[in-house]
């Protein structure tokens, strides 16, 4: 039977014995722990075994800290990347990203830049890039989350995208088939791996999105980024460099059934309070001359 290991030790790290890792989350949550494998890969020395699940797999081809990507053994240690099921995540000012690093004994320190393990341009990423009309100035756009709650109207973007537009930028909008097409964006909705939306936004110059995996990725690539915040908080997923606007809840009654420690249940769900919801309250003005100053940097 395998063993489940909350957190691991230096002692632990410092045995022979293989360490299985059940990668869980979404593609942001993957890049947190690429981060930390490659951390403890530098202080341990140790390499480690992914679980294999098709989403994730593309994540630690090439990884320093990985041995191997196959099936555990039934006796496997198995050490899963949960920081939302910790102690920890109760206190909201202790980062996710410092979460995951405890798991695998690392002292995050103020240290917050993310890791993934480079590759060679392939020759469809390649053509992808060479027939995106790149724009003098380009800022990228995602509408979605994978928790509706985390997502503002789409009126709202259309708003930001033309006035971005009347300032001579190009805007391209990522995501997945189900997405609303933004009026005015550059659509590659559906089209993208997430290593093709990393070299998509590694040639941006800025990104404007909610808490999602495009956040994460603005970080990996060191691109300016403007970070819209509602049910989640700055100070738990927010990054160091990024401008993270947080939502008016001061009228939400739901403020603290939401999302967050131990309502995980509300992840899939719409905001019951339908136009009233948080992230509805942004000011449209106000994010496009943020942008407009981050653009003129």
């Amino acid at each position: 039977m395998s063993t489940r290991i909350e957190y691991l030790t230096p002692e632990r790290l410092a045995q022979e014995a293989p360490i299985w890792i059940d990668p869980v989350g979404g593609f942001g949550d993957i890049l947190m722990l690429s981060t930390a494998l490659k951390k403890a890969h530098e202080t341990y020395g140790k390499k480690f075994h992914i679980s294999r699940r098709t989403n994730y797999t593309q994540f630690f081809i090439g990884h320093p800290a990985v041995a191997e990507i196959g099936n555990p053994p039934e006796d496997a240690d198995i050490v899963c990347n949960d920081y939302w099921s910790r102690p920890d995540f109760n206190d909201i000012n202790c980062k996710a990203l410092s979460i995951v690093f405890k798991i695998f004994a690392i002292n995050s320190g103020k240290d917050d830049n993310l890791y993934l393990a480079e590759q060679e341009l392939d020759d469809k990423t390649s053509r992808l890039l060479s027939n995106i009309p790149w724009g003098k100035k380009t800022v990228v756009i995602s509408f979605s989350s994978e928790s509706p709650r985390k997502m503002m109207h789409p009126i709202k973007w259309h708003i930001i995208v033309e006035r971005l537009l009347a300032q001579q930028c190009f805007v391209v909008q990522v995501g997945g088939y189900g997405d609303i097409p933004i009026r005015g964006a550059y659509s590659l909705l559906g089209v993208t791996t997430p290593r093709q939306v990393c070299e998509v936004i590694k040639k941006a110059d800025l990104v404007i999105t909610p808490d999602n995996f495009i956040m994460h990725v603005a970080k990996l690539v060191e691109k300016p980024a403007i970070c819209l915040f509602g049910p989640t908080e700055p100070e738990r997923y927010g990054y160091n460099g990024h401008v993270c606007l947080q939502a008016d809840k001061s009228k939400c009654q739901f403020v603290n059934d939401c999302l967050g420690p131990h309502v995980s249940e509300n992840y899939s769900t719409q905001c019951p309070l339908n136009e009233n919801h948080c992230m509805n309250s942004f000011d449209e003005n106000k994010i496009i001359d943020i942008a407009i100053t981050l653009l003129n940097k």
